[in-house]
Order: C-alpha cells, then sequence, then structure tokens
C-alpha cells in the first residue's frame, strides 16, 4: 500500500463498485458510518427500525425522502397520485426524463439506489379511503405533505389526520409558501389532542380549498412577501400556488432532525417556522412587503369570510 510523501498515513485506494458489501448489515453499518459522534449507536438502530409513511410526495414530501434514506432509516411507505410535469422541475427532486413518472414511484427508485436493502413500498394511486388506515397503522410515524390545492386532495388531508388520530400516531404537517417554511405537529399519542386539534369539523365546513387551508393552519403561518399569491389565488381565476424548492429543502433538514430528536427522546418538536426572506429579499423589499401585509391580510380576511 502507498503512503504519502509527507505523511505516514497509508492511502486507501478508492473502493470499486465490486468492494461494495453485499450483506445488508455491513452495507448499513458503512452507509452511516458518518453519523457518529452526531447520533449514536443506539438512536442509529431506532432509526433503523422506524416506520415513516410520507403522505404526499411533491415539493415537500418528495424532499424528505432521500435524507431519511441517508440518514438511515430504512422502513418506508410513500403515496402519491401525481406523475411529474415541467412545471415541477423548479422545486421537485426529479429530471427530464421523469415527466410523466408517478412521483412515489420516482423516489422509492431513488431510494433504491442509496440503499438497496431498504424497506419501501410505493403507492402511486395515493391516500384513499381504502388504504389510509392500514398504512397509518404501519408507520410510526406520519408526514403529512398531502397536496391542498383540490377538494378532493384536502379532504383526504382531513381523512389522513382522522386515522392518525384512530391509531394514535404522531404527525407533521407542513406548510411551504414562497422563501418560508412553516409547519406543526400533532401528538395524537396523547388522548386530549383531537384531530387537527379540534378544527377538523371547521376545515371539512369550509368547502373552498383556501379557506379551508386557511382554518387548517393561521393565515400568519403566510410570511408576507407569499401574501400577493394568496390575494390572487382568491381573487383570480386559474392561479396556480406557487412554491420554490428551497422551502421543501429546508423542510428535508427540519424532518430529519426532528425524527432524530423524537427516537432519542420521545419527544415531538411543537412546530417550526424559518423564514429565508431574510437572505432573499432585500431590507427594502422586506419593508414594502410589511407594509403590503397589513392590507392585505385584512382583504384576505375579509375575502375568506364570504367563502362558503
Amino acid at each position: 500500500m502507498k503512503t504519502s510523501a509527507t505523511s505516514a498515513v497509508p492511502l486507501r485506494v478508492v473502493a470499486s463498485p465490486t468492494d461494495i458489501p453485499l450483506n445488508e448489515s455491513d452495507f448499513y453499518a458503512n452507509l452511516v458510518t458518518r453519523n457518529r459522534h452526531f447520533i449514536s449507536d443506539v438512536v442509529q438502530d431506532r432509526l433503523k427500525n422506524l416506520k415513516v409513511l410520507i403522505a404526499g410526495c411533491g415539493s415537500a414530501g418528495g424532499a424528505c425522502v432521500e435524507p431519511l434514506v441517508r440518514l438511515g432509516v430504512t422502513h418506508l411507505r410513500l403515496a402519491d397520485n401525481g406523475s411529474y410535469e415541467l412545471s415541477n422541475l423548479n422545486r421537485q427532486h426529479a429530471f427530464i426524463d421523469s415527466i410523466g413518472t408517478n412521483k412515489a414511484t420516482f423516489h422509492r427508485q431513488q431510494a433504491l439506489r442509496i440503499n438497496p436493502f431498504v424497506d419501501i413500498i410505493d403507492f402511486p394511486r395515493g391516500i384513499s379511503r381504502e388504504n389510509c388506515r392500514e398504512m397509518v397503522r404501519w408507520a410510526d410515524v406520519v408526514l403529512d405533505c398531502v397536496d391542498v390545492t383540490t377538494p378532493e386532495a384536502i379532504e383526504m388531508k382531513f381523512f389522513l389526520h382522522e386515522c392518525a388520530k384512530l391509531e394514535a400516531k404522531p404527525t407533521l404537517c407542513p406548510l411551504d409558501v414562497g422563501f418560508a417554511q412553516w409547519g406543526m405537529t400533532f401528538d395524537y399519542r396523547k388522548p386530549q389532542v383531537a384531530a387537527l386539534d379540534g378544527r377538523l369539523v371547521a376545515c371539512r365546513r369550509a368547502k373552498h380549498p383556501i379557506k379551508a387551508l386557511f382554518t387548517m393552519f393561521p393565515l400568519h403561518s403566510v410570511p408576507n412577501h407569499s401574501l400577493p399569491l394568496v390575494y390572487e389565488v382568491l381573487t383570480q381565476e386559474r392561479v396556480s400556488a406557487s412554491q420554490l424548492g428551497c422551502a421543501s429543502d429546508v423542510l428535508s433538514g427540519i424532518v430529519a432532525a426532528a425524527l432524530v430528536r423524537w427516537v432519542s427522546s420521545g419527544e415531538l418538536i411543537k412546530g417550526w417556522n424559518i423564514n429565508l426572506e431574510t437572505y432573499a429579499l432585500t431590507r427594502m423589499e422586506r419593508w414594502k412587503f410589511f407594509w403590503q401585509g397589513f392590507a392585505l391580510r385584512y382583504k384576505i380576511r375579509r375575502l375568506m369570510s364570504l367563502l362558503k
């Protein structure tokens, strides 16, 4: 074995694909070896055995699959009934040749390219009344990234929380808007925690998706720079709900850290609020959106009060 001219430390030749361990235990040990000092062996073993359901594999849910697999999570169920479109590529972890591919299927294939031993199943028909409770029952924790742009999708979001409550499964629920990532958790292990913290009936009563969304999430979860988008969606037809990839990428780090904490101590984080506009916008732009926000929030609340 060769040594460096300036050091007595032997240099190891870079491993070729033929040197990859072919048995699961050796492969896993090598995969997570650089997690040490940050994640103990006990916690790493818990992560390996953790069962995670990701409901919705678009920008938010899709961003979390790869980091969790690299972290050492080996049991995942992915559900999404959507396929990639060109307009998804500004933020979702897919490629031109992924267009037309189901999102859950794509992420299952990508996960297997990282860890061929991972226990991962995709559900390309998404969450449904037929499969939801069984999937939730299987999971230890649920990541709710179900779409919120159509009445059908948001109804399935509500049903997912009903199932999580019945099965007493902790559920993380993100909202990424513009440069901001906002989220809340529901610790359904606690009997006193109702589905959606008691907002389920009011959410279902709000037929319009936007009103339902901001019955579930508080309007203050929307940062000032994203209020013009909400206003346009409410007042104009055929306005797409714009999103940026940086917000969902932030979520992937939050979820990874939250699950490490959860398997370490059993403690579920209460939520998160990370707004990147401090780095993305100038001070003048932030002041502009700050003052604009007063009038827009009033208009949005008034418009939503008129919606059924």
